[in-house]
């Protein structure tokens, strides 16, 4: 993975886990400056196993209206638990499963 999708993932992941509640799309893309374009990518591509997007999507499964997006239950745990270093360790291993 190259430096700048990392670095970008990482702030997804820890504005996230500030706010286990979830936000829009936008809000996020907003506190991670990272445009909702590419965000979206990042959720759909690199980290669908770890978040959940809640929203209307239409008869193609495209998402339109609001869309919330947040950790999922066991990540939130993993991090209020371990830490970063937990959930760095957690997904590794979990790609190796």
């Amino acid at each position: 993975m190259d430096s700048q999708k990392h670095d970008r993932i990482s702030k997804i992941i820890n504005v996230l886990a500030a706010n286990p509640e979830g936000m829009w799309l936008r809000h996020l893309a907003q506190e991670t400056k990272i445009p909702p374009a590419s965000l979206h990518r990042y959720l759909e591509w690199d980290l669908p196993d770890i978040v959940d997007s809640l929203g209307v999507k239409d008869e193609n499964g495209k998402y339109f209206g609001l869309r919330i997006i947040r950790l999922k239950p066991k990540i939130i745990e993993v991090i209020e638990t371990g830490g970063m270093d937990k959930l760095k360790s957690f997904l590794e291993l979990s790609k190796n499963i």
